[in-house]
């Protein structure tokens, strides 16, 4: 299909561009899991150049809209943009002091979906680093994360010594900038190895976090998952209208805290 025409105005050409690409999205021309036209096509499409191109399904792929397989092409998420929007402050509560203590660290072949959340081959080589985060005694939360089990770009226990890596130092550590991160809230049933750790009785429901985080290229590099004490875990939403609809936009979610992203 022939895109517009981008007209020159005082909005840059990306930003013309990027706005159609989501108008089109939002039309249903480009659904989830489908994949856009090519840079070239899409060049030819609005008549811009390549960094144009770029340029706007960089902003797309930052707001989690679309995401760039390598070797693949640029794909349709399945997640609106109006649930996209929004920034994680943090994960417990600032003004306390916590411990963090390594209880597993490991390499091993990695599992399905642990593969599928790094975008490695399923058997491949992963760090699984397990902690726990807790107050003196009080557990607040556990924590696997895994990587890629690279020799140049490991994370290691040493790293959790002095508390949860941030994003920027996980980022340092891998050698490459953490640009953008997934995160997937669910309710569980705590298993007997979390129900032990945290201090709750077996089968206990908690809240478990399941976060990827993409480097500057959009390639998964960090995959973690958290379960939080159902004691010490809030979550906060402000929602504000969107322009010209009566529909609303989550402006921010909040999870009071240390943010270790």
């Amino acid at each position: 299909m022939q895109g517009p025409t981008i007209q020159s105005s005082a909005v840059s050409l990306h930003e013309q561009v990027k706005a159609d690409l989501l108008a089109r999205m939002e039309a249903g021309q480009f659904v989830p899991g489908s994949m856009i036209p090519t840079e070239v096509a899409l060049c030819a499409e609005y008549g811009v150049s390549r960094i144009t191109v770029r340029r706007a399904i960089a902003a797309l792929a930052e707001r989690g809209l679309v995401t760039r397989r390598r070797g693949v092409g640029t794909v349709v998420t399945g997640r609106p943009a109006e649930l996209r929007e929004f920034h994680l402050i943090g994960f417990l509560d600032e003004t306390l002091q916590f411990e963090q203590r390594v209880l597993r660290d490991k390499v091993g072949p990695a599992e399905e979906r642990v593969a599928a959340a790094l975008g490695i081959e399923s058997g491949s080589p992963a760090r699984h680093i397990r902690s726990l985060v807790h107050r003196g005694a009080e557990p607040f939360t556990l924590a696997d994360s895994y990587t890629a089990d690279l020799p140049d770009r490991r994370v290691s226990a040493e790293d959790y010594a002095t508390g949860f890596p941030t994003a920027t130092a996980m980022g340092r550590r891998l050698g490459r900038r953490v640009a953008r991160a997934e995160q997937e809230l669910d309710a569980v049933a705590a298993d007997t190895d979390t129900s032990r750790h945290l201090g709750l009785a077996s089968g206990t429901p908690v809240i478990r976090a399941r976060r990827i985080y993409f480097s500057a290229d959009d390639q998964p590099i960090h995959y973690l998952v958290v379960q939080y004490h159902p004691a010490h875990y809030r979550f906060m939403v402000d929602l504000v209208p969107r322009p010209g609809t009566s529909a609303f936009t989550t402006a921010y979610a909040s999870l009071p805290g240390i943010e270790p992203g």
